[in-house]
């Protein structure tokens, strides 16, 4: 027999139940439910996301009746997501804010065959899986021909082929811009716009090659990016933003520091109009980073420009206040030496300590600094490489003024005398001169190169390098003819 409950207390339960219910499901505000056939409760999977040009742990699994789950109290952000198996393979998936993250449904085996990969209630997941099964089907193809292509010594038929791989190129680009087009408004339509280059304007005819390859070159630079949604911050949890920025940088930036921090400036520009924090926050941080690594000379004026623009003045909304304060102390010490800048004056006296003798005065179209120790392992290295570059070379357009940095006194006239330091040689003796504080001396040796106005054009280089230098320089400033190539 069924059992009668009254009508008031059934409505009690039921409105138990129900508040139950809505709590539970305001609780979670994401299901993602993965099948994996070979796999069961026994196993784990990871979440991951992409982020720049690495991947994150996002969450763990939890398995029900051999289906996999991960759960969230807050919804996922946008983005590009990794199903890792306990093999560490894995497969992708896209997330996005605008759809129900509850009903998220993949299915696959653990050979993760896009042929038997399926989504349910996601519109993005669809359509990605879609395209990565025509990629793929392609690439397989591709793989063909190419050994075919490769194992072929007939000529027509390796055009052919050729023809055939191109079209393949052809085929899976057009499918992903189909889809770009068609779905403007899904994170998938964005993300895959993103991925397309932007196609250069034809070479101009009616003027030299080198003219219009210039002119191809910066319309290349101004357009690179018209294909980047810059208000969408999903575009951060995915590769493609990261290495767009690394070619951007690596094949279009001129390594001058002033063409660098203009290119850097005018994108930042761009991205902040866009709106996009997270897009914003990354290039600065990434910027700010590559420029520190960059091997091209004197492009630690773009570090410095890139640490007092944003992080000290302000703008570097998600940087700690004591990360910014120890940056600014730094750039604000390499302030006084990023080339073309007026080298600070030294003023120091010469080994018989009663003659003092001005980095400034010295009238000569090409200044070398040095600063140097008696004990320093790397400058008794480098130290007779200077020597005999300035007794091979005619030193009447430029001088070398060394500084000695440390204070044994008889140690350091006892070396000069002994290995012939012609060149001038200076030590700070009165310790009344700053030239560890300008010039930020922290290892020695250190060498600068300036012009015939004492500016800094050339520094940390190696000794071998400082003949090149005052030839280059005396050549730009007419005071020598340019080598002859031959």
């Amino acid at each position: 027999m069924y059992k009668i409950i009254p009508i008031k207390k059934m409505i009690k339960k039921l409105t138990l139940f129900m508040s139950l219910f809505f709590c539970s499901s305001a609780f979670a505000q994401y299901d993602i439910a993965v099948t994996i056939n070979g796999l069961t409760c026994d196993d784990e999977l990871l979440l991951a996301n992409h982020f720049g040009d690495k991947q994150y742990l996002r969450d763990t699994s939890e398995c029900k009746n051999g289906v996999f789950h991960f759960t969230g109290k807050e919804k996922l952000k946008t983005g590009v997501y990794l199903v890792v198996l306990p093999k560490k393979n894995y497969f992708e998936i896209l997330v996005s804010t605008d759809e129900n993250q509850m009903k998220y449904a993949f299915t696959t085996d653990t050979t993760l065959s896009p042929k038997i990969t399926t989504s349910k209630g996601s519109k993005e997941n669809e359509l990605f899986f879609e395209f990565n099964k025509l990629a793929v089907e392609q690439g397989i193809l591709g793989s063909q021909l190419k050994k075919s292509y490769d194992a072929e010594t007939d000529e027509t038929v390796k055009k052919e082929l050729s023809e055939q791989l191109k079209n393949i190129s052809t085929l899976v680009s057009a499918k992903r811009s189909a889809i770009a087009k068609s779905n403007p408004t899904l994170f998938i339509g964005t993300l895959y716009l993103a991925m397309e280059e932007v196609k250069a304007i034809e070479l101009e005819q009616n003027i030299n090659k080198e003219e219009a390859r210039k002119n191809q070159y910066l319309w290349m630079r101004e357009h690179y990016w018209d294909n980047v949604t810059m208000s969408e911050d999903g575009l951060m949890l995915s590769p493609v933003f990261h290495n767009k920025l690394k070619d951007y940088f690596d094949n279009y930036m001129i390594p001058v520091p002033d063409s660098a921090i203009a290119m850097a400036d005018v994108l930042i520009n761009r991205i902040e109009k866009g709106g996009s924090k997270e897009q914003y926050k990354y290039t600065i941080h990434y910027l700010l980073r590559y420029f520190e690594e960059s091997k091209f000379m004197c492009m630690d004026k773009a570090l410095w420009h890139m640490a007092k623009n944003y992080y000290c003045a302000g703008k570097a909304f998600w940087a700690d206040s004591s990360y910014v304060a120890k940056m600014c102390e730094e750039s604000n010490k390499m302030e006084p030496t990023l080339c073309d800048i007026l080298a600070p004056e030294m003023s120091m006296p010469d080994t018989s300590f009663t003659k003092r003798i001005s980095m400034q005065a010295i009238d000569k179209p090409v200044t070398v600094l040095v600063f140097w120790d008696i004990n320093c392992g790397h400058c008794k290295k480098e130290m007779p490489i200077i020597k005999a570059m300035y007794d091979s070379m005619t030193n009447e357009h430029f001088e070398i003024y060394a500084v000695y940095t440390q204070g044994d006194w008889e140690g350091w006239k006892k070396r000069l005398a002994e290995e012939k330091y012609d060149f001038i040689n200076v030590a700070n003796a009165f310790g009344d001169d700053k030239f560890r504080e300008y010039y930020n001396i922290r290892t020695t040796p250190q060498i600068f190169v300036l012009d015939k106005d004492k500016k800094i054009r050339f520094k940390k280089i190696g000794a071998h390098d400082i003949a090149n230098t005052i030839q280059f320089l005396l050549e730009e400033q007419g005071v020598v003819e340019p080598e002859k190539k031959e």
